[in-house]
């Protein structure tokens, strides 16, 4: 364990109102200098900053990329060149930053951002990939000074924290899009993109006037499109809608380059990155297939994607309180209801978590039959299963 997670032991949910105490801190550490990419949104996140990350690294940059929540271990969030950060230098730069920690107070989330960039320093990154990880305006990324933004869809979530409506989840998001920034949107619903536009007056290149994809094809290999109709890339990551988000990496990523870093894109033809709790293929036979799917949205996307393969999977299901559980439910019986698989019911800790129990009533009341698995182990299952609800799922498997 990184001496970073046993100082946060516990304490990994607290979350504290406000951006004055992370700014502050952010000052006292001197800030960055050097160009970077933010990625907003609700769904989509992870997979763009990674993509736009990669597209980067592939330019001959040296690149650091911050991402969460981490799936397995705390170096998830901290890579340069791809690579996640190594506990050694985890712990040496923690030592460098801890005072400030102190001072300021800082949450976990806003103590692991000063972590990274203390990394990024170490490393002499020539630019870097942000992802935010809770809305946007108030977010602890957001006190950094970016050159390009990106808003991957939005959709309804985190309703306690960012708003009831499309629209006031939108603002949250877009707050991150400020003067003398470029802006990239992937395909979003109107009332997104008209919040974007009312209140972000800067350059825009949006999905599907600017730039787009064609003849997406997908397998458990990966996925594959035509950039704008004529360059064909390959991608590892499984579901068309990561063509999309590829195609807005690329874009991100040009933009950068050629406007902040001086040097001429090269469109890469093929992305090898993969991200844990993304489609992630556990097993092949019979699948089983890991994803963090925690919204409607996100849960309908990874649906489709299955009924695209043709896998008939039952459903292994566990989540968070502050979730629309109901809404959730609905996307997995209805997948249910074409695959013909069961569902398994899974706790997560509380007090965020929800029980089995919990979960198999709220299933009852829409029909859904199931039982609870206190563990999941891989090798056991001889029915093809997707493990979904959360991120936080990955902790449960036992692969051996």
């Amino acid at each position: 364990m990184a001496k970073f997670e046993e100082f946060f032991e516990g304490k990994e949910f607290n979350w504290k109102p406000g951006l004055e105490r992370v700014k502050r801190a952010v000052e006292e550490f001197g800030g960055k200098d050097y160009p970077s990419v933010i990625v907003s949104g609700t769904n989509g996140k992870g997979s763009t900053a990674v993509l736009t990350a990669e597209a980067l690294v592939r330019q001959g940059f040296t690149v650091g990329l911050f991402t969460s929540p981490h799936v397995y271990r705390f170096n998830e969030r901290i890579r340069v060149n791809l690579k996640e950060v190594e506990t050694e230098e985890l712990d040496k730069a923690f030592e460098s930053v801890k005072p400030l920690f102190e001072e300021f107070n800082l949450t976990y989330f806003e103590a692991s951002l000063l972590l990274a960039l203390e990394v990024f320093k170490m490393k002499r990154v020539n630019c870097a990939v942000f992802e935010v990880g809770l809305g946007g305006r108030l977010d602890a990324t957001n006190v950094l000074t970016h050159q390009v933004g990106v808003l991957t869809k939005v959709s309804l979530d985190h309703r306690d924290w960012l708003g009831e409506t499309l629209e006031e989840i939108a603002r949250e998001k877009v707050a991150v899009f400020k003067e003398g920034m470029v802006g990239v949107a992937l395909n979003n619903p109107p009332e997104v993109l008209e919040v974007l536009r009312a209140d972000f007056k800067g350059e825009l290149h949006l999905y599907g006037r600017d730039f787009w994809t064609e003849e997406v094809k997908v397998s458990l290999e990966g996925a594959r499109f035509y950039y704008m109709g004529q360059l064909p890339v390959k991608l590892k990551m499984v579901g068309s809608h990561y063509a999309e988000n590829a195609s807005g990496a690329i874009r991100a990523a040009q933009l950068l380059t050629e406007r902040f870093l001086g040097r001429k894109f090269l469109i890469p033809g093929e992305f090898s990155s993969t991200l844990p709790g993304r489609f992630e293929v556990l097993k092949s036979e019979p699948p089983f297939i890991f994803d963090g799917a925690h919204n409607p949205q996100a849960l309908r996307a990874l649906f489709t994607t299955l009924r695209e393969l043709g896998v008939n999977a039952s459903v292994i299901f566990g989540g968070f309180k502050d979730k629309e559980l109901m809404e959730n439910l609905k996307e997995v019986k209805a997948y249910l209801e074409s695959s013909g698989g069961r569902f398994y019911a899974v706790s997560l800790p509380p007090p965020r978590g929800l029980s089995a129990v919990e979960l198999l009533k709220a299933a009852g009341k829409l029909g859904i039959k199931g039982g609870e698995l206190e563990t999941v182990k891989l090798n056991e299952f001889r029915e093809p299963a997707v493990l979904t609800g959360s991120f936080y799922l990955g902790g449960k498997v036992e692969r051996s």
